[in-house]
């Protein structure tokens, strides 16, 4: 008897079974159909552009697969092609199917090319973001995808207002949204950055790897690091960067914002044939050797062997710390600390020039820091100006003694 009962457990669990993915799969079809409909006629009125695809097909295992899909600039194709992807493959999140909701599990784009522009300080995709859903949570809060990856992509940027055209190659992206409920995203993203800058190219194969958290009013927090590498630009060439960051209360007022984030830089050259890199480097050389009573010595090529620093945001304390800096003509160990309420900052400066050497430090009120050791009226009042120079260029960006 209890045989027979555990049979016929089995066959109810069985035909529920088979029930549910009658069900799944005839929305899946009733899904694509839909898609495949909107693609046809309704997409490209509302997009105000011509869409075209040469096929779309259900695959119970994938989802949704439209292949060579292409979206054109305003109006048609005659305009040029906006979008295209070789192959889309677009899984819905079956549970949100079945209660006639649109949620993607996944949507995979091989192969994909995107192509805008800007002019007058206008970019060419404002209209489509003009049909996004209006919502008061934010887009990164109502985003109905899973995972979104794009395999062996392309970005093509052209920007008329500074006449500086940008190419992503050979790009891999895979973005996660973690909580349905709330904006918490990763992404993970590497490719071959190119461009042109004032006549000469610019190259670099970059990684990124980031979290971003959002509420309602947007970006709260974000965690990550950059890493470039084999950067050329005309002639100048540089080996590795590394940049980390992670910044909290990104939202909140200035005095409970969280910052800190570091940079490191390896095998930089930049040939001597009289850039204005070299030009700078020289004027500071020359501030140095002044106070150590010896003659600036002359450069040609300049190699930096490595460059590192840290900055932290904290309480209004402003530091940039850990400076480091070798090199062919110069070593340098300096860090700066602005405490914002009480308008006083703390600078200390190590330079080596071959066998010269230099220690200095600098306290006290912004306005008139105390520099030791005692300095020429003239080499002090450099110092000063260097000083005031760069902690203007920091409360630029971060306001923490109230200046503007």
């Amino acid at each position: 008897m209890v045989f027979t009962r555990l049979r016929l457990v089995l066959a109810a669990l069985l035909l529920a079974a088979a029930a549910g993915g009658a069900v799944a799969y005839f929305k899946y079809k009733q899904l694509t159909s839909y898609i495949a409909g909107q693609l046809g006629g309704q997409a490209s009125k509302k997009l105000g552009r011509q869409v075209r695809f040469s096929s779309l097909a259900f695959s119970p295992l994938k989802g949704i697969v439209v292949r060579d899909a292409c979206v054109s600039r305003r109006p048609d194709f005659s305009k040029g092609e906006f979008f295209c992807a070789k192959k889309a493959v677009i899984r819905p999140e079956l549970a949100a199917v079945l209660r006639n909701r649109v949620y993607f599990s996944s949507i995979r784009l091989e192969r994909p090319v995107l192509k805008v522009r800007e002019s007058g300080g206008r970019w060419d995709f404002e209209d489509l973001l003009a049909l996004l859903p209006e919502t008061e949570k934010g887009l990164y809060l109502t985003w109905n995808a899973s995972e979104v990856v794009l395999e062996d992509g392309e970005l093509q940027a052209d920007l008329e207002t500074t006449g500086l055209s940008l190419a992503l190659e050979n790009a891999d992206l895979k973005l996660e949204h973690y909580s349905a409920l709330g904006g918490n995203y990763g992404l993970e993203a590497e490719g071959v950055l190119k461009s042109a800058v004032k006549g000469r190219l610019f190259s670099a194969s970059v990684e990124l790897d980031a979290d971003a958290n959002f509420d309602y009013h947007g970006l709260s927090s974000t965690k990550g690091g950059l890493a470039a590498g084999d950067i050329s630009y005309g002639e100048i060439t540089l080996d590795s960067l590394k940049a980390d960051w992670t910044l909290f209360n990104m939202r909140k007022p200035l005095a409970e914002k969280n910052y800190a984030a570091s940079l490191a830089a390896a095998g930089l050259r930049v040939p001597a044939n009289g850039n204005k890199v070299r030009d700078a480097v020289a004027e500071g050389l020359a501030m140095f050797s002044a106070a150590m009573g010896k003659p600036a010595p002359k450069i040609e090529d300049i190699e930096v062997s490595s460059l590192k620093a840290a900055f932290t945001l904290d309480d209004l304390y402003l530091s940039v710390k850990e400076v480091e800096l070798r090199s062919n003509f110069l070593e340098l160990d300096s860090a700066i600390t602005i405490y914002g309420p009480e308008r006083k900052a703390d600078a200390s400066l190590k330079a080596a020039i071959g066998p010269n050497k230099l220690e200095m430090t600098a306290a006290g009120p912004m306005a008139e820091p105390r520099i030791k050791p005692l300095l020429s009226a003239t080499l002090a009042s450099k110092f000063k100006a260097a000083l005031a120079s760069v902690e203007a260029g920091l409360l630029k960006i971060f306001p923490v003694t109230g200046a503007q």
